[in-house]
């Protein structure tokens, strides 16, 4: 062979290599950014069984933004205030220039009720599309917290807490796992909290819960489905499950109400998207970014008028 031919024919050979490389290089980046990126391909139905919080809402309008369906729970899906909050953030995502590509479907959702839990139940098997199977995943955010010491706190706080917190918490799992079993999903609950004082009853459930995570853990992993806690240290016990906070910014007639929000952080919310999307996810995936805030604001445009009563309240960021 030539020592010209033979030159052509590895300059072919190195130009043939480098375009395999770069084609594999092209696939490998594009199925890394598919598996980081949850905007992308992987999409699914949430359950949040309380947005009646600030803690609900946010989190809520977080995955809608992500583009899921997200079934908001709510003791009132109609007429309360976080159903006209939702109504007014969908109408104006829909006229923005980016507009929400998820949705939001308030749904009637009561964890101490076990009526009301089944119903919720089958009425989000009616909302899913032909294609779907169940939800990818129930994240409980009800619950309840009182703060005092256990000489002079009213035993009725406690049972409160228990039945809302711990029993809840089974009552959820046991209403919603039949749609989490199709899709393999994930069951995601608030585990420990903060051991303030005054809490100490509050933190008597969030340890039952954290137990009641590990058992579930154990007795749905057959099934391929997860269990993930969220550790809530370093969030103050009370903005858990603190109500949205409303204000108007005018005293005109047709100014829309809005509330703000400054429970999570977006650190913290994309711990929580991580623990949604995680191939492996661990137990417990921990919430704490301390001294920093993360609020927003939702136009409620309804004939609701509701006076500020946080008038130091600001907003830094808008949804």
């Amino acid at each position: 062979m030539e020592v010209q031919t033979a030159l052509v024919l590895t300059i072919q050979l190195i130009a043939m290599f480098s375009i395999a490389g770069a084609l594999l290089l092209y696939l490998l980046c594009k199925v890394r950014g598919t598996r980081d990126d949850p905007t992308g391909t992987q999409k699914g139905s949430i359950l949040i069984t309380c947005a009646d919080t600030a803690l609900g809402l946010q989190i809520c309008t977080f995955f809608a933004s992500k583009g899921h369906r997200v079934f908001a729970g709510m003791k009132d899906p109609v007429e309360s205030l976080p159903a006209k909050l939702f109504r007014g953030w969908m109408k104006m995502r829909e006229n923005s220039d980016t507009p929400v590509s998820g949705s939001v479907v308030p749904m009637k959702i009561d964890v101490t009720r076990e009526d009301v839990l089944r119903e919720a139940a089958e009425s989000m098997g009616a909302h899913l599309n032909a294609g779907e199977r169940g939800i990818l995943a129930v994240i409980n955010t009800a619950g309840s917290v009182y703060r005092g010491r256990i000489d002079s706190q009213d035993s009725l706080q406690w049972e409160n807490m228990f039945k809302n917190n711990v029993m809840g918490c089974l009552r959820t799992a046991r209403a919603f796992i039949g749609l989490l079993r199709p899709t393999r999903g994930r069951l995601i609950l608030l585990g420990s909290g903060n051991d303030d004082d005054g809490l100490t009853v509050f933190m008597a459930t969030r340890n039952a819960v954290q137990g009641c995570a590990d058992a579930l853990r154990k007795e749905l992993r057959p099934y391929g489905v997860n269990v993930v806690t969220l550790d809530s240290r370093g969030v103050p016990a009370e903005a858990l499950f603190k109500a949205p906070v409303p204000y108007t910014i005018s005293d005109e007639e047709g100014v829309p109400t809005q509330y703000s929000a400054d429970v999570l952080t977006s650190s913290a919310l994309g711990v929580i998207e991580r623990a949604l999307y995680d191939t492996r996810p661990s137990e417990t995936y921990c919430l704490s970014v301390p001294n920093s805030k993360f609020q927003m604001r939702l136009p409620c445009r309804s004939s609701l008028k509701i006076s500020a009563s946080r008038a130091d309240s600001k907003p830094i960021q808008s949804v």
